[in-house]
């Protein structure tokens, strides 16, 4: 439950200060600190794995002696992506901000954001050593906490003129912070339980573990933020801002419903894999109530998002508009995408998601410099719903070939939400566009979409799913078990 909250938490603060961040600073501000939030966020997941390993280990040496093999790693990793960073700078900065001509910036950025990892590496020994203790429940509160700080901190820095450095320092001091909690709470409890320095074989275990856990979860972090760095290397900074902003916005409806899968589908295809039928009852319901709720809120977004894009973070930020509109498309492949991957990992195939991996990261590199070179943001946008559509039609290939269990009846569910918020959204935009009051344009054009959308799927067969998806959100609503009959 702290983990939910703390998740939850960090969503919506995360929304208040790109909003305050959207409206304080220009485009290519916002861009140039996304750029470095995105390299040293590389340096730190790249360090993150050994400490995630050396959580999971299931060797008997003490805490202490995982915790430190965990370190030393991290140390080893971090440092060399750091000496990396800083000797491939002037090249990489070149190529990051060539069209915009703002390495120095970007240097004065980076300078500071490279604490970060260094921090992160001083907190792991008492972050390893208190997850193997399970003392979960203080860790939750500290990821409730470094949010809150970071993001009240950088608001006040933004409010107070300090700009884009301001947001960079709050970063720095929140993580400070929760280091010096994290050493405060371990030493206030006793020493880690250590049996001298970590041996052969937890160094061994530690290392072979890390390796894994980086080869299965590194090329998914980096496709999400490969983009971004080929945008801004193609058409800069500026317009890369633009880009991730439009991602950001579109992706957010639909990662709630990652999240729900990953949460609710993986455990429960475990348990039933060696089930057919339950297992295509519960990917055919999963796919079909995400698509009954993503696909309404997509178009819903399409039609509202010259009026969302003015109001909430300004009208400097109009230029990501059609972007933005093209991503409501690429958004809707997600349920099947995620759904895919959740039946190849719930089935112990989780390996073979690294083929359709590959191709999306081989589709980027090809993709958005051509596309974005040509159309700027807007060809970015067609390069990213490519490169999202091959990576979906590959994961449900691979699922289809390992489980024989995605295929067509599956599929088909989608079919009836899609074609009713395709249509409910060109209706509404059609009969909109001519209503000049900003406030009943939008209210009118949320209502009749919505609208049309439930009343076209009623009509074309999905009358029987809007009831199930119905009740379901009534007893999540009222925190009730579901009923034996739709138990899984």
């Amino acid at each position: 439950m702290a983990s939910g909250t703390a998740e939850i938490v960090t969503r919506v603060l995360t929304v208040v200060l790109a909003i305050v961040t959207a409206r304080v600073l220009e485009p290519v501000e916002v861009g140039l600190l996304g750029l470095s939030v995105i390299v040293t966020g590389v340096v730190s997941m790249l360090g993150f794995y050994s400490e995630t390993a050396a959580i999971a280990a299931r060797g008997k040496a003490s805490e202490g002696n995982y915790a430190l093999a965990a370190t030393g790693i991290r140390t080893a990793i971090v440092a060399s992506a750091l000496a990396i960073m800083w000797l491939a700078f002037s090249a990489v900065a070149r190529y990051l901000t060539g069209k915009d001509a703002t390495p120095g910036p970007l240097r004065d950025l980076l300078l500071v954001m490279s604490c970060i990892p260094v921090l992160e590496l001083l907190s792991g020994y008492p972050q390893v050593v208190m997850q193997r203790r399970l003392e979960l429940n203080l860790i939750a509160r500290l990821q409730i906490l470094q949010p809150l700080l970071f993001v009240g901190a950088a608001v006040a820095l933004l409010m107070t003129g300090c700009g884009y450095i301001g947001v960079a320092w709050a970063n720095v001091a929140s993580s400070a912070a929760v280091t010096l909690l994290l050493w405060w709470r371990l030493l206030s409890s006793g020493p880690a339980s250590w049996d001298g320095w970590p041996s052969k074989s937890v160094w061994h275990e530690t290392v072979r573990d890390t390796a894994k856990v980086l080869i299965g979860g590194f090329g998914g972090y980096l496709g999400g933020r490969l983009d971004n760095l080929l945008v801004a290397g193609s058409i800069g900074p500026a317009a890369m801002s633009f880009y991730s902003m439009a991602w950001n916005a579109s992706r957010t409806p639909a990662n709630v419903f990652a999240r729900v899968i990953n949460f609710v589908l993986v455990p429960t295809l475990a348990r039933i894999q060696d089930d057919p039928l339950r297992v295509q009852r519960a990917l055919r319901e999963c796919v079909r109530n995400s698509y009954l709720l993503l696909a309404p809120a997509c178009a819903i977004l399409f039609v509202t998002a010259p009026l969302l894009v003015n109001y909430v973070i300004g009208p400097k930020w109009l230029p990501l508009i059609p972007a933005l509109r093209v991503m409501c498309f690429t958004v809707l492949s997600v349920p099947i995408l995620f759904t895919s991957a959740a039946l190849l990992v719930g089935t112990g195939r989780a390996h073979l998601t690294g083929l359709a991996t590959g191709v999306h990261l081989a589709t980027l590199f090809i993709a958005i410099p051509s596309l974005s070179g040509r159309w700027g943001i807007l060809g970015a946008a067609y390069a990213d719903c490519i490169a999202v559509i091959l990576l979906t039609l590959t994961l449900g290939a691979t699922a289809w070939i390992a489980t024989h269990q995605v295929g067509l009846p599956i599929l088909k569910t989608a079919a009836v939400p899609l074609v009713a918020a395709v249509s409910s959204g060109w209706l509404a935009l059609t009969l909109t566009s001519s209503i000049q009051w900003d406030a009943l344009r939008f209210s009118f054009g949320v209502c009749l979409t919505t609208l049309v959308y439930v009343l076209m799927v009623a009509v074309l067969g999905g009358r029987a799913g809007l009831i199930d998806l119905a009740n379901m959100m009534r007893i999540v609503v009222r925190r009730s078990p579901l009923p034996a009959a739709s138990q899984m």
